[in-house]
């Protein structure tokens, strides 16, 4: 080619890899919900890697790597636009709520924008380093590509969006049994690299003109893949061990509108007693019910709310009393989500009682940024509700007879580090409660589905889900769902579950994956050999 078509050339094929970079941000997007098409996981890569491989300087991989993360971004975060208002302990007139709600659609979309902005800037820099630094073919490339994919559009952001795993490539791994229980051994960060060595190895062998040399690591990095779906296959049918079993309950129960008649004097939503009596006639030895079934709150230690009215809280031995007379001639454990003060301070809370009482409860540790507390730095025109709630310190494990309870709530499903905590201090069991109907897109509801499934993987346990409106589930240690709810329709699950005391891989050694990308990123870097042209990744 001569010197003087050299640039009309590049400039026929920029089109061409805006193209491949926008088709990749739409096959990896539509791998979630709400189109949840998870096999484009598999695939959603390609077209960026090949985008990146032939562009010719890495100002330009950045912006191919920007387009198609904004567009994956834009796709996947849409959902939590939805989130309906929040308005706190207090009452406010039609017009003032019509003229907040119509802040929040200003505020919501503004973040979602802001956001997928933010979070697009990680695949760019994804992008520029591959094209920077590894130019190279073979083994070398592929560790470096997908140790920094591990590191910087995984990781790396996740710590940018307040540490919620939302959208990690990994969390399309939930729907194949036997690849999601790699998940075991590394997290959702296994499964993450996993599907993007898979994505840059396929790329890889859609190149030309290809060699024996170009071709024996890609297919070595496929035929790695298949023995680890292997690995994954015989553990998912191994025995699990158990220190006995009992049945467990998952209730969920909404309605469109509630009246002050609806509830208990302590503010428990009574529908739930004929639910809660139906789980105990099947001998139900822990019944789990979600959150926001309450209206109110229960001061545990006597002390009033900083923001909530005298007339909206109980005391604990008004709950301690309602509970003893329900679970009467019972040894079942009941696990309620509500609001509670303790201290002088507002806390989202799961509680567990006995018929001897309350045996213990957990408080939210990772609140949620402008829902339940104000993020610094974001100034006083954040929408949120009235109260802001504190959070809980450490796993505030509840031990009840026969099991010691692991809790968390609602979007701590997205915290593979808090969970793991909680088994590594001696959790026997997982329960979570919850309420999807917060948002209006039964998206969210699905997205944290999944993550339930990985994390019953990961942490190697039994977990019981109740959610007031979404997917309630009962899932077994290898993340098989074993009842599941529909969205907003009654349910109660019931099914037998166990203790487990074998910890993971992942719940001893942690994040491990992290520091072998850190490892593998700084070996190619050093390593890998540095010469003009296009990288082929």
């Amino acid at each position: 080619m001569s010197s003087s078509s050299a640039p009309a050339a590049a400039a026929d094929a920029a089109p061409r890899l805006l193209w491949l970079a926008a088709v990749s941000g739409i096959l990896s997007g539509c791998a979630f919900a709400p189109v949840d098409w998870k096999w484009l996981a598999w695939i959603g890569l390609i077209p960026l890697a090949l985008a990146v491989a032939r562009s010719r300087r890495p100002s330009t991989a950045f912006f191919l790597g920007y387009l198609a993360g904004l567009i994956f971004f834009l796709l996947t975060l849409h959902p939590l636009v939805s989130a309906h208002a929040w308005s706190g302990w207090r009452q406010e007139s039609p017009a003032a709520f019509a003229a907040r709600m119509g802040r929040q659609w200003w505020f919501l979309n503004g973040v979602w924008l802001a956001f997928a902005a933010l979070g697009a800037a990680f695949w760019g820099a994804w992008a520029w380093l591959v094209r920077r630094l590894f130019n190279g073919a073979g083994w070398r490339a592929l560790l470096g590509a997908v140790s920094l994919w591990v590191l910087v559009p995984e990781w790396l952001r996740a710590q940018a969006t307040f540490g919620y795993t939302w959208a990690l490539l990994g969390n399309a791994a939930a729907d194949w049994p036997a690849i999601r229980q790699l998940a075991a051994f590394g997290g959702v960060w296994l499964l993450s690299a996993l599907l993007v060595a898979v994505n840059l190895a396929l790329a890889a062998l859609l190149r030309r003109p290809k060699t024996a040399a170009s071709v024996r690591a890609p297919v070595g990095v496929l035929c790695g893949a298949l023995a680890l779906a292997g690995v994954g296959a015989v553990r998912l049918h191994q025995p699990m061990a158990s220190n006995g079993s009992f049945a467990a309950a998952a209730l969920q129960r909404t309605q469109p509108s509630y009246t002050t008649q609806d509830f208990l004097e302590t503010g428990l939503d009574r529908s739930y007693l004929p639910m809660v009596h139906e789980a105990l006639s099947q001998e139900a030895r822990l019944v789990m019910l979600p959150e926001s079934i309450v209206l109110g709150a229960a001061s545990l230690d006597g002390t009033p709310s900083r923001a909530k009215p005298a007339r909206w809280l109980a005391g604990r031995a008004a709950w301690d009393r309602q509970m003893r007379e329900l679970l009467a001639g019972t040894e079942a454990v009941l696990i309620l989500g509500l609001d509670t003060v303790e201290g002088g301070r507002d806390h989202n809370t799961l509680i567990a009682w006995t018929a001897e009482g309350a045996v213990g409860w957990y408080h939210k540790q990772r609140l949620v940024p402008f829902s339940e507390y104000q993020p610094s730095g974001w100034g006083a025109w954040i929408i949120r509700g009235e109260s802001e709630y504190s959070p809980g310190a450490g796993s505030q494990l509840i031990r009840a007879p026969a099991m010691v309870l692991g809790g968390f709530i609602c979007q701590e499903v997205l915290l593979p580090s808090l969970i793991r905590h909680s088994v590594r201090d001696g959790a026997t069991i997982l329960i979570t409660g919850g309420n999807d109907g917060v948002f209006g897109d039964a998206a969210v509801a699905a997205v944290h589905a999944d993550a339930a499934q990985l994390r019953a993987v990961e942490a190697g346990r039994y977990l019981v889900r109740a959610m007031k409106s979404g997917i309630s589930a009962i899932i077994d240690p290898r993340g098989r769902e074993l009842a599941r709810s529909r969205s907003d329709e009654p349910a109660i699950l019931t099914q037998t579950i166990g203790p487990q005391q074998a910890l993971t891989p992942y719940v001893r050694l942690g994040d491990w994956v992290m520091w072998l990308a850190a490892v593998g990123w700084l070996a190619a870097s050093l390593f890998a050999p540095r010469h003009r042209g296009r990288s082929v990744l």
